[in-house]
């Protein structure tokens, strides 16, 4: 055989071992196994289970958009301020319905969570609300705090009415709602019909503000029945002074950090602190 037919076949042979390498690599990553050399040797590895670990997974994705979702939240927390809260108070003519409004703010609770409130759920002893976990958004359950004020008075609005035993703080029908739609109904408010209440005397008291609309048009309140929750927050953290984390237990959140996005001074906290200094007695030449 000729030298050149010698080289000609060598090199159709390396070739040949080429392409089926080539050829069997889609094979192998088909197959979930790709092949990693190493100096100690050589080692495979599931191609899927490279793909897991690189996305992340469900509750990781979760985790991030909650993170986010609090970064951004100082910007969208919309509160009352104290003397607000007594305005809106002050415009509210109907007892039982003050009585809602004032039970949702001191709770800090969520309108969804208000609403299921039952008879059962009420310790006189204690001054509390128990928040059974299917009635809460984060699944957990918890007792929340109301001023001894407030829980006499709905305990003499249960016995006006008849729902509760003269001489004990039973209630004659333990799985009947707090706040019912009427004396002889069995439903409780609605979500929906709350807002709607609440909206009435935002508007009456002169709070009433809009900030744009929504995709369908229909106006966005800055102040909601939900800023009821903001306010019991800032106002128990910012003037009462209370410790983020039993300002966390009596509302619900699942961490500290969630709790920890009301930090942020709020825009009276920042006036007042300016107006201290300009009135100061010792306020330097520059300040006027």
């Amino acid at each position: 055989m000729a030298e050149s037919e010698i080289f000609s076949s060598i090199r159709q042979a390396e070739n040949g071992q080429k392409s089926s390498k080539v050829k069997q690599l889609p094979e192998a990553t088909l197959s979930g196994d790709v092949a990693v050399s190493g100096i100690s040797g050589q080692c495979t590895e599931s191609h899927s289970g490279i793909r897991r670990s690189s996305a992340p997974s469900d509750p990781e994705r979760r985790r991030m958009k909650s993170s986010q979702k609090y970064e951004r939240f100082g910007e969208t927390i919309r509160y009352l301020t104290l003397d607000e809260w007594q305005q809106l108070l002050d415009s509210i003519d109907d007892y039982r319905h003050k009585l809602m409004i004032r039970l949702i703010y001191h709770l800090g609770c969520r309108v969804g969570e208000f609403v299921r409130i039952q008879l059962k759920h009420l310790d006189f002893g204690r001054s509390s609300v128990f928040f059974p976990a299917e009635n809460t958004k984060t699944g957990h359950r918890r007792s929340s705090h109301v001023p001894v004020g407030l829980m006499n008075e709905l305990k003499s609005m249960l016995k006006r009415e008849d729902r509760m035993l003269k001489r004990s703080d039973g209630g004659l029908n333990p799985d009947e709602y707090l706040f019912k739609k009427s004396k002889r109904s069995h439903f409780r408010y609605t979500e929906n019909r709350v807002r709607q209440i609440f909206q009435r005397y935002v508007h009456k008291s002169g709070l009433s503000r809009e900030y744009g609309t929504d995709s369908k048009g229909r106006k966005l309140h800055q102040i909601t029945v939900h800023s009821l929750r903001h306010s019991h927050i800032m106002h128990y953290i910012h003037v009462y002074k209370l410790p983020l984390s039993i300002v966390q237990k009596q509302v619900g959140h699942r961490t500290l950090k969630a709790t920890s996005a009301y930090l942020n001074p709020s825009d009276e906290a920042v006036g007042d602190a300016y107006d201290a200094v300009s009135n100061s007695s010792g306020k330097k030449r520059f300040i006027s």
